[in-house]
């Protein structure tokens, strides 16, 4: 067993750390964490935007489009949301909804 094995197996080191609440427990995943950006940002551009943005993001949220996959229906589905309450829920907020990620 090598000298940095060993080192990591004991646990005198402590390794960085992942937010493996991401993906319901099972860890890191970029496609997963892109699909949430970009929901966050039509959140974001309707909440806090007027004008062209804010009417962009309407339509994205709106959209019947389900065979893209960055599309608002294929990316809530995929991440296990119902498309038309999360568009509700989005579309009706009483308060801000926050769309900063919290330091783990």
């Amino acid at each position: 067993m090598t000298k940095a094995l060993e080192i990591i197996i004991v646990g005198k080191e402590k390794l960085p750390q992942m937010d493996l609440s991401i993906n319901g427990g099972k860890g890191y995943n970029p496609l997963h964490e892109l699909m949430r950006a970009i929901i966050l940002r039509a959140v974001d551009d309707f909440h806090t935007k007027s004008g062209e943005v804010r009417e962009e993001a309407i339509e994205y949220m709106e959209s019947e489009e389900e065979e893209y996959i960055f599309s608002f229906i294929a990316i809530c589905k995929h991440l296990g949301f119902d498309p038309a309450k999360t568009k509700y829920a989005i579309m009706n907020a009483q308060h801000r909804i926050s769309t900063r990620r919290r330091a783990a």
